[in-house]
């Protein structure tokens, strides 16, 4: 790993640099363009009759992560695919895509993996807080591109839903509380919430109980959770989950309810100091999976372990310990999803009972969500993190590593791929429960969302905005 420069505090940040060397956007254009003109492939209109089996009803416009294998509604790519439409003349479609998942949860109790009767049974990793603010920050950017038709039903019939308005928040947020006790925190209806540790984890109501559950984390499949995924209590889940406690007490300031803004103020402390004692290790100086049922934690390297910079629950003295991770899973292309140093070792089956061996062999074997795979979400969450911690040499370094990964691919083959091998810089092998998919959204979003970023640092612009806190983390002042 290159030197970092630490943490910084957010008041020198833009002394950093102040004359810009490299246009991003020119530099890039080809990609920008191809991911431009893909949107029309994946923004389609709403759709309120069975067009495939299995098919939910979509009552607002929605995204897709591409338009060959995924023609249907995915909880967690939503979020990333978010980072693409923020300030540009399609971000109108992130307040339609939360109106989609209230009326998911609304009808089904839950929002499902995908718009499919097939996942109503299981979630995904949950944004919808992030999203509905996400949504509410662009109200007044000038990007409102609806229909007149549709801008006059939402004054006329339904004013207080008008989008941008504080109503809508109030509303939407009300939605992501009911989601978040029902479905997360509540043992009666869902299996996500361990009562005796008060955190949570994958689980979900299907019969395949391991495999659904791994399904639900969206890391389809991982040797992290070596097969048992639902007897963790994993660190990314209950860092989506704190952010969703303070994205709950945020949306309380704005909407000045000083009681209900302490009460979540507190369920976060309560759930950082849950995750500290569980899954914090001093001693290796990283954040871990813990397996509940057999009460230790594990030592599986993973990007998860970063997440919590990204919600903000690292303290500075973890933040400095955790950058020397990085080393373990960065390439000349960016990051991988898993150390290599994590994968289980080569045995001989041969010495072992031929009925076993099939079912060691695949227990052993690397999945598609291992190393040496480069998979954008995380990347992405890892960068974002870095940035709130004031490493920005770092997080400028690994998006510069994607930004060229990507550019490669896209210019021999003519499309982004939703992960790449880290190793190689090439597209990912054939490793998982279905092909290689191109396209494609969270790729696409990302690559563009990178490019802004360093533009702005480039240019010296300051990313913190009004955070003038003397510790990290700090509030980033990007469209992030």
């Amino acid at each position: 790993m290159q030197k970092s420069l630490g943490l910084i505090p957010a008041d020198f940040i833009k002394t950093l640099k102040t004359e810009p060397k490299l246009d991003y956007e020119k530099e890039y254009k080809d990609c920008l363009d191809y991911i431009e003109s893909y949107w029309s492939k994946i923004i389609h209109k709403p759709a309120r009759e069975k067009i495939r089996n299995n098919f939910l009803n979509i009552p607002y416009h929605f995204v897709t992560p591409n338009d060959k294998k995924f023609y249907y509604i995915f909880y967690w790519d939503t979020f990333f695919i978010f980072r693409g439409l923020m300030g540009t003349k399609r971000e109108w479609v992130m307040r339609e895509m939360v109106e989609n998942f209230a009326y998911f949860f609304e009808k089904y109790g839950i929002i499902p993996n995908f718009s499919s009767h097939a996942s109503v049974g299981r979630s995904q990793p949950p944004f919808l807080t992030s999203m509905i603010l996400d949504a509410y920050k662009t109200f007044n950017n000038g990007n409102r591109a609806r229909s007149t038709l549709s801008i006059l039903a939402s004054f006329i019939l339904e004013p207080h839903k008008t989008f941008g308005h504080l109503g809508w928040l109030s509303e939407k947020m009300e939605t992501a509380k009911k989601e978040y006790n029902y479905v997360w925190n509540n043992s009666e209806h869902y299996n996500h919430y361990v009562e005796k540790y008060k955190l949570n984890r994958y689980g979900d109501r299907d019969i395949g109980y391991a495999h659904s559950s791994e399904l639900e984390s969206g890391w389809d499949f991982t040797s992290r959770f070596y097969g048992r995924c639902n007897e963790f209590l994993p660190i990314c889940l209950n860092s989506y989950l704190y952010k969703y406690e303070k994205d709950f007490e945020l949306s309380a300031i704005i909407l000045e309810d000083k009681k209900e803004a302490d009460f979540w103020e507190k369920q976060s402390e309560k759930r950082k100091n849950a995750m500290n004692r569980l899954m914090w290790n001093e001693e290796k100086g990283f954040f871990f999976d813990y397996g509940y049922v057999h009460k230790r934690q594990s030592d599986f390297l993973s990007l998860a372990g970063f997440v919590p910079l990204w919600a903000g629950i690292a303290t500075k003295d973890q933040a400095r310990k955790m950058i020397y991770k990085l080393s373990y899973f960065e390439t000349k292309y960016g990051l991988t999803i898993t150390a290599r140093q994590s994968l289980a070792p080569k045995i001989d089956i041969s010495k072992l009972p031929p009925r076993f061996r099939p079912v060691i062999e695949e227990l052993i074997k690397p999945k598609q969500w291992d190393y040496p795979n480069i998979w954008p979400p995380l990347e992405y969450l890892t960068v974002i993190g870095l940035l709130r911690y004031g490493f920005v040499e770092d997080g400028r370094r690994i998006m510069e590593k994607s930004l060229e990964a990507h550019t490669r691919i896209f210019r021999k083959y003519g499309t982004f791929y939703e992960r790449i091998n880290g190793i190689k810089g090439t597209r990912a092998l054939n490793n998982g429960g279905y092909n290689l998919q191109s396209g494609f959204g969270w790729t696409n979003a990302i690559f563009y969302r990178y490019t802004k970023i360093l533009q702005k640092l480039e240019k010296g612009i300051d990313i913190y905005g009004f955070s003038k806190e003397e510790d990290p983390p700090y509030d980033l002042n990007i469209l992030h």
